[in-house]
């Protein structure tokens, strides 16, 4: 009988382990396509930059960008120059990023198929589809993006 009770234990151990080991394997190649999706992207948002006001507001430096993924979150991230531009993009955190950029797929997979993603992400900055503030222990940038977010709806 314990070895019956041993025998059991072991196969619920063994489905488990391979339960969890393909669920972090669809997971990793979602999220491989989304980021090759970015990546395909940021030649035609660099295009379509300057025609796109920000007002104010500015995302020059480095940013981790979080991406709700179903139950899971893809974490890029994104180094952007003075005229909005990317210049760096990373399938890994940074910890130099002073902001978080926080969206779900569906907004990205929106930018990354629109015919002028620079406007689609300015669109999804406004309509809070993309959060940006600042990164744990950037206080400065926390405060700056709490107001940016208070009044965004005047300039953007």
């Amino acid at each position: 009988m314990n070895i019956a009770r041993i025998l059991s234990m072991l196969m619920v151990a063994v489905l488990l382990a391979s339960a969890v080991t393909g669920s972090a394997a669809a997971q990793s190649a979602s999220g491989d396509d989304l980021y090759e999706s970015l990546e395909e992207m940021v030649p035609l948002y660099n295009d379509n930059a300057d025609s796109v006001d920000l007002g104010p507001v500015s995302i020059a430096g480095t940013s981790n960008i979080y991406i709700q993924d179903g139950e899971s979150v893809v974490t890029y991230s994104m180094t952007m120059d003075k005229q909005n531009r990317i210049t760096d993009l990373a399938d890994t955190p940074s910890e130099d990023a002073k902001r978080k950029i926080t969206t779900d797929r569906a907004t990205i997979e929106q930018i990354t198929t629109a015919s002028n993603p620079a406007v689609a992400f300015r669109d999804a900055v406004a309509n809070d589809d993309i959060v940006i503030t600042g990164e744990d222990g950037q206080t400065v940038e926390k405060i700056k993006w709490a107001v940016i977010n208070a009044f965004k709806g005047f300039f953007i």
